[in-house]
Order: C-alpha cells, then structure tokens, then sequence
C-alpha cells in the first residue's frame, strides 16, 4: 500500500517535471532572438502578401496583425478558401508552424501558392514572430 502510495507520488513529479520543461521549452523557442530572426524570415519571404501592420489592406494575402488568437478563414473582408474556412484551426505558434511549413499539406485547396519553409528552426521562428504581432 505505502509503496502505491509513493509510485503514485513519483508518477505525479514525473508529470509535473515534464510539463515544466516543455513550458520552459516554449519560452525558449520564442525568445527575443528567435523573434528577430522570424521578423528577418518574414521580410523576405512573406511580406511580399503578407502584412503585419495593423490596418493594412489591399495585398494577396490576409493581414497577420493579431492572427495569434484568430480562428483560420475569419479575418473580415478577406476572401479565403472553403478549405481555410472549414479547418477552422485556432492559430497558436504550433499550428502556425505547421501552416508556414507545408501550407497545402496542413490546409489541402488552401489559396496560398507558397511552397513552404522546410527548416523547421526558420518555421518556428516566423511563427514565433507571428505570435507577437
């Protein structure tokens, strides 16, 4: 009995361990640094559609002002894919860096004609930048 009472215990601190170090792991991924490098990726190879000021219309692509928070496909007046619209994903830095990795594999008949980032550090990093605009 005692000895269930201390593997549960154990269990538990494991759990806990392990949330600690994936929370210290996010943190680390968007630090100042890997901001600036996102800031960096995103001039050259989405700000030619893409703005991130606030207010900003009129491009191919929808504005990225605040899209950290935003449900895919709900951006008013931007008219996007039924594919975007019905995926209906939460944008966070993790789905974010699976669009900006392969945009038609996370959104299949999504609108945007880029390629993709395959360097999953450049991915994470632009999508670090997003989160904090």
């Amino acid at each position: 009995m005692h000895n269930n009472k201390i593997r549960r215990c154990l269990a538990g601190l494991t759990v806990l361990a392990l949330f600690q170090v994936s929370q210290v792991q996010a943190a680390a991924a968007c630090a100042p640094a890997a901001v600036q490098k996102g800031s960096q990726l995103f001039a050259q190879e989405c700000s030619v559609c893409h703005a991130v000021q606030k207010g900003v219309t009129g491009m191919m692509g929808v504005n990225l002002n605040g899209v950290a928070g935003r449900t895919s496909g709900t951006f008013p007046g931007f008219s996007y894919s039924q594919a975007m619209k019905d995926k209906a994903v939460d944008w966070k830095a993790e789905s974010l860096q699976a669009f900006i990795t392969q945009p038609q594999a996370f959104v299949p008949g999504t609108y945007m004609p880029y390629t993709g980032m395959a360097a999953a550090d450049d991915s994470a990093a632009v999508a670090c930048f997003l989160t904090q605009q």
